[in-house]
């Protein structure tokens, strides 16, 4: 479907079809083929057609390789050298790997919070109905089902296909202050706006941006909040034009210009100039520890100029080799944040790649990493995977209880942790994220102590006439029983929820916050779930989860 919709796009562009004709042509296609109404199709043509008709102009390859670029293996490998590039490393060796000492009992810790994909909908309405038939509900233009009763929204939120009221937010922020007064820092992992990306401008994006970041201001006005960017901030909703695209139609300055403006009350003027140029920052916040906020959009599926050449956008991770190596070379220790997680499906195959090979070189350096998008309360685990055939024979096979095992056996080289999200899309209770971090002293590593999750019963709370109540769902040490959060602790968590169906039931409470509306997990899901905890490099899944697919006879 995606090759067809994309050839027939690259005709019509190739023509020079009119942009009205093609519109014309797109909306009919999109309706007669019930992908969404007449009016959101429109909308998505009016939105995205301005940014994807020109790419497909400027393309060199066709739509057998844009399907391997938007949807990776699904659509086989791609040739091309403007999308098959490798980041140079500097030549210095890699220092040995040797495991520290775990941080001693009582030692001192940094608290963290983590509020990830808000996606504050300022068109939020209580009673509309939430079981629409839009892509995005609970709005006071979302139209009735054609079927059924109407679902009204509640006051605090619903768990249909729907974003968060600006109420839910301001609670959870100022609840956040209360329970937690002594947070150190914040790190705000992105997606501001709401899911309408059928009916977005950039002055409606922006003013969320605005909003969103003058209510973080007020509740935390002496707290440090390390922000990045998230896919829905752009127009079109995960458009990230790389700096060679000049033209002011195309360019994605207007979004650096304005978020570096609000950025400014965090972060130093040194960060400003590479925050103008790609989104991305590199803070020292403390002597020895660095925090390094990238734009991972860059590597984002439906970036479109991507298409054109995807190598290395901005430099991005040049200058993370870059700062990696200036921070080993003075003992520092990093932090790494973004939006999107690099073994997400939506970032492509060969940004995530050399993404990979870099955690793999910095591995001592790098101490954690945190990012969203996913919704889902996930990590992903990082392994040191070789370029070759035999990479994919890393696997053994044993017997347990009758059953026939397999387990991959890469070596974990570090982990990705996906916070929650506070949108309920879809399915989702709210929730935010504490993290525990190795803190001020001699030996200090600065890795994950332990990580909690708080949230909220949304079920309960619409019923209520009282606030929600915002209570610690688990702790991760203690629910999953881990020794430490090491890159090896996760990868053995991982062979448990396999082995242990009661472990992975718990697991996938969690997943979804409790939400007593999460969907049943057959085993299709459960694999699908289990191989994302293995991808921290995407699009690589049969390599990373052919043991998970052999044993559960996929």
């Amino acid at each position: 479907m995606v090759m067809k919709g994309v050839g027939l796009l690259q005709k019509e562009v190739e023509k020079d079809t009119g942009f009205e004709d093609i519109k014309k042509k797109f909306v009919g296609l999109c309706v007669a083929f019930k992908v969404e109404s007449e009016e959101v199709c429109t909308g998505v043509f009016d939105v995205f057609g301005p940014e994807v008709l020109p790419v497909l102009k400027a393309v060199q390859i066709g739509p057998q390789e844009i399907c391997s670029l938007v949807l990776g293996e699904t659509c086989g490998d791609i040739d091309n050298p403007l999308h098959e590039w490798h980041v140079k490393f500097l030549d210095t060796p890699k220092p040995e790997v040797i495991e520290p000492e775990l941080p001693k009992v009582g030692s001192p810790t940094f608290k963290i919070l983590q509020i990830s994909d808000t996606h504050y909908d300022p068109d939020y309405a209580i009673g509309s109905p939430s079981n629409c038939e839009e892509p995005l509900c609970c709005r006071s233009s979302s139209t009735p089902p054609l079927q059924g009763d109407v679902i009204p929204a509640g006051k605090w939120g619903s768990y249909k296909k729907c974003d968060s009221p600006k109420i839910l937010i301001q609670n959870m922020l100022k609840s956040i202050a209360e329970e937690h007064p002594d947070i150190d820092y914040i790190i705000w992992t992105g997606d501001l706006p709401p899911h309408d990306i059928w009916n977005q401008s950039k002055e409606s994006n922006l003013n969320i941006i605005q909003e969103t970041v003058e209510q973080m201001f007020e509740i935390f006005p002496n707290t440090p909040i390390f922000p990045a960017l998230g896919n829905h901030e752009s127009i079109p909703a995960g458009n990230f034009a790389p700096p060679w695209v000049h033209e002011p139609d195309h360019s994605i300055s207007w979004l650096y210009t304005k978020v570096a403006d609000h950025w400014r009350k965090w972060l130093p003027a040194s960060s400003g100039n590479t925050v103008l140029h790609g989104g991305f920052y590199s803070v020292l916040i403390r002597p020895g520890f660095r925090i390094i906020s990238l734009n991972t959009n860059y590597c984002h599926t439906l970036s479109w100029w991507l298409l054109v050449n995807s190598t290395d956008p901005a430099k991005e991770l040049e200058w993370l080799i870059f700062e990696l190596q200036e921070a080993e070379n003075r003992g520092e220790k990093v932090h790494i944040i973004g939006h999107i997680p690099p073994g997400s499906s939506d970032c492509m195959k060969v940004w995530s790649r050399n993404f990979n090979a870099i955690v793999e070189r910095y591995e001592n350096t790098i101490q954690g990493q945190f990012y969203g998008h996913s919704h889902a309360d996930e990590f992903e685990v990082f392994y040191d995977l070789v370029e070759d055939s035999k990479s994919s024979k890393r696997r053994r096979k044993f017997r347990r209880k009758d059953k026939k095992v397999f387990k991959f056996t890469g070596r974990p080289v570090g982990v990705a942790y996906l916070g929650p999200s506070v949108t309920t899309f879809d399915n989702f209770n709210p929730a935010y994220r504490i993290y525990y971090v190795d803190g001020d002293h001699d030996n200090t590593t600065r890795e994950i102590i332990d990580h909690e999750t708080w949230t909220i019963d949304l079920e309960e709370a619409n019923k209520s006439e009282e606030d929600p109540k915002w209570y610690r769902l688990y702790s991760a040490k203690n629910a999953f029983q881990l020794e430490a959060l090491r890159p090896k602790n996760w990868a053995n968590l991982i062979e448990k929820l396999v082995e242990d169906p009661d472990l992975f039931e718990l697991f996938y409470k969690y997943y979804y916050r409790d939400s007593p509306v999460r969907p049943f997990c057959d085993t299709k899901c459960k694999l699908q779930i289990l191989c994302d905890l293995k991808s921290g490099r995407s699009h690589q899944r049969h390599q990373l989860c052919h043991d998970l697919e052999l044993t559960f006879g996929s």
